[in-house]
């Protein structure tokens, strides 16, 4: 079954077409962005098609493996970045994150985005747990997070890798039934 867009009030998450890959590899090759990344500036577009090959061989997020979607304006189509999911192999438990244009930051686009991937989640996948991970200095990542309700659990020292430079690793969690809580006291 072929994965089906997300809609908010203003943004669709899609499955990515290699169409996107430009753009992937230019909002990959930002400085800015790469900072608290994995990945290394420049991001050729030839990567960016590679990944984008890779997801299109799935139908959505399937335990074992990465799943990412393009995360676009509705009132104008225009790509404002992207999620991602890691769907552990049990199923249970699952990773996001998400990057952002340097131009599309500081408008809630990535709490909207990250906010239905986790409806999503936990609505259809039935994950109990959802996790993310950031830099300790990454402040707008960790303030996306405090805002969906994820809670801090602590930081791994010298943890997270990028080449041959180490960096410090701050992890945060969130339950499905505290999510669930949330929207309950929102809609009262």
């Amino acid at each position: 079954m072929t994965f089906t867009p997300l809609v908010t009030e203003r943004l669709v998450l899609r499955p990515f077409t290699e169409d996107d890959a430009e753009d992937f590899a230019l909002r990959r090759s930002d400085p800015d962005t790469a900072a608290y990344q994995a990945w290394r500036v420049p991001y050729s577009v030839e990567r960016a098609l590679a990944l984008i090959q890779d997801v299109a061989r799935k139908d959505g997020p399937t335990p074992g493996g990465w799943y990412q979607l393009d995360v676009e304006r509705r009132a104008d189509g225009m790509t404002v970045g992207d999620v991602a999911v890691y769907l552990h192999e049990h199923g249970h438990t699952a990773e996001i994150g998400y990057t952002l244009h340097t131009w599309a930051r500081r408008k809630g686009y990535a709490t909207e985005a990250a906010a239905a991937l986790i409806e999503h989640l936990i609505t259809v996948h039935s994950v109990h747990r959802i996790e993310a991970s950031t830099h300790p200095q990454n402040i707008r990542s960790i303030r996306v997070l405090e805002r969906l309700g994820f809670q801090q659990e602590g930081v791994k020292r010298e943890a997270y890798w990028v080449e041959d430079e180490v960096s410090d690793d701050a992890f945060f969690g969130l339950l499905a039934r505290d999510w669930q809580a949330r929207g309950e006291a929102l809609a009262v």
